[in-house]
């Protein structure tokens, strides 16, 4: 089995420490699915990193339409917009016909570097282009280390937010690089959950 990259393999030897001292539950924080869906990875593609194996080699344009479609199908689900609404706010944002946004979204067609700045700026992801043409690996290792600064309680990152995230399954927090401290991290957690549960007791009416 092929060895894990250094800095992936650093981050998941931190994380092990971190939950064995804090008692968090392991498939939880390194759920698959979660990941994938934050990360826009296959899960197939996680499952390998976490084991200690590699995905397979890929091509970036592949790599790039692959995690679009991805993206653009957590969104949808997440937000419960159909498709079509979805390809016209698209289309309208990046100037483009709502066809020629369906095919982007579909990961048929090969976004331009301008495009996948403004659909990282639509969908909220705060890397940028760098989302869609890093490496799995490399992408991984982000967003573990997004989940260990959770568990270190480290005030410049998502801190008590990434425990939020987890049970949400919510793709990405992008906080524009603002740093909040965990007291503030805590008080939005607490206002996201209530927000959440008014639209839940208003769904069940």
């Amino acid at each position: 089995m092929p060895a894990l990259p250094d800095a992936l393999a650093e981050t998941l030897t931190r994380l092990d420490a971190r939950i064995a001292e804090t008692g968090a539950d392991r498939g939880l924080l390194l759920d698959v699915q979660t990941l994938a869906d934050r990360t826009a990875l296959g899960g197939d593609e996680v499952r390998a990193l976490l084991d200690g194996g590699e995905p397979v080699a890929d091509r970036v344009d592949d790599r790039v339409r692959g995690r679009v479609r991805a993206l653009h199908e957590a969104y949808a689900a997440r937000s419960g917009k159909r498709a079509g609404e979805v390809c016209r706010e698209v289309a309208e944002r990046l100037s483009i016909s709502p066809e020629w946004a369906r095919q982007l979204l579909l990961g048929k067609k090969m976004p331009n570097v301008p495009d996948l700045t403004e659909l990282a700026e639509f969908f909220g992801i705060e890397e940028g282009v760098r989302y869609f043409t890093d490496p799995a690996r490399t992408v991984l290792n982000r967003e573990l280390g997004r989940v260990l600064a959770g568990l270190e309680g480290d005030a410049d990152d998502d801190g008590p937010l990434v425990e939020f995230a987890t049970r949400h399954g919510v793709v990405t927090l992008a906080l524009r690089g603002h740093r909040l401290t965990p007291r503030k991290q805590e008080a939005l957690a607490v206002m996201l959950e209530g927000l959440l549960g008014v639209d839940d007791e208003e769904a069940r009416r």
